[in-house]
């Protein structure tokens, strides 16, 4: 695990692996405020301590959005005394409905999370939930919003902005194509150019994965979907009972590209 890095204003951002994944943190006079917690105990429990270096002050925690990467290290931080989780509303019933049905992806590196072994290893569900209006989290002498602008890598993808640094969760990925497992990729471009348009409020952007971005990167990571979006269903249109062909001319890996496709057509029955 990295070191902190100090974005100013009393954040900052711990770089964690195997997933390059990010975890924010924000102090404040009375409280502080923790940006995803793991893939499970043994992680969450690596990040937990990695704060206390920072602050002894009490934690409130945020899930950016229902992938077990960002949650499952919940139940460290319930184990240790967390009682205030916020996540957006359509997160928050992800969780609650299936995070059970994930614990094993994470066979290998956290055993416990699996057998559900031990308080750390439960499945946390947030209850304090964020919904179309932005909710202000008040650290004493700092805040911290909490907001949704639509749809994209899921639907209850939370941004986390602070006096310095936007923290966008998975909705910005650097350093691998976008993961679009259960995303909306027509909406994920227009909610990409909302937070490119949001970018002069702040000094950083951190994603969810890899190395801080700038605007140019969102704008491009925007406009690069939505042309993928256009191919996408231009090939569907012209091969409707062969998708798969508009695979060889997207800008992601096969894999991705299936999962694009896929997800493509059933955002648009939804």
């Amino acid at each position: 695990m990295a070191e902190w890095q100090d974005l100013g204003a009393n954040t900052y951002v711990l770089a964690t692996e195997p997933l390059r994944l990010n975890i924010g943190l924000v102090v404040g006079d009375e409280r502080a405020l923790v940006v995803d917690t793991g893939q499970g105990p043994r992680q969450g429990a690596e990040i937990l301590a990695a704060v206390r270096e920072k602050t002894e002050l009490p934690l409130v925690v945020v899930n950016t959005h229902a992938h077990y990467d960002h949650y499952f290290g919940n139940g460290a931080f319930a184990a240790a005394g967390v009682t205030e989780f916020y996540a957006h509303e359509n997160a928050v019933a992800e969780i609650a409905e299936n995070g059970e049905a994930h614990r094993m992806a994470v066979a290998e590196a956290e055993p416990e999370m699996v057998s559900g072994e031990g308080e750390g290893a439960r499945i946390v569900v947030p209850t304090a939930v964020v919904r179309d209006q932005p909710v202000l989290v008040d650290l004493g002498g700092a805040s911290v919003t909490l907001f949704y602008l639509g749809r994209g890598h899921t639907d209850g993808d939370v941004l986390v902005g602070t006096a310095s640094t936007l923290f966008s969760g998975d909705l910005v990925e650097e350093g691998a194509y976008p993961e679009f497992g259960d995303s909306f990729p027509e909406e994920w471009a227009d909610t990409l150019r909302h937070i490119s348009a949001l970018r002069n409020r702040y000094e950083h952007l951190v994603p969810g994965h890899g190395g801080l971005c700038s605007d140019a990167f969102v704008r491009t990571m925007a406009d690069t979907m939505a042309t993928a979006v256009r191919s996408a269903r231009q090939a569907t249109r012209e091969t409707p009972d062969d998708a798969t062909k508009a695979v060889p001319i997207l800008p992601y890996g096969p894999e991705q590209s299936r999962l694009f496709i896929q997800r493509l057509k059933a955002s648009s029955l939804s």
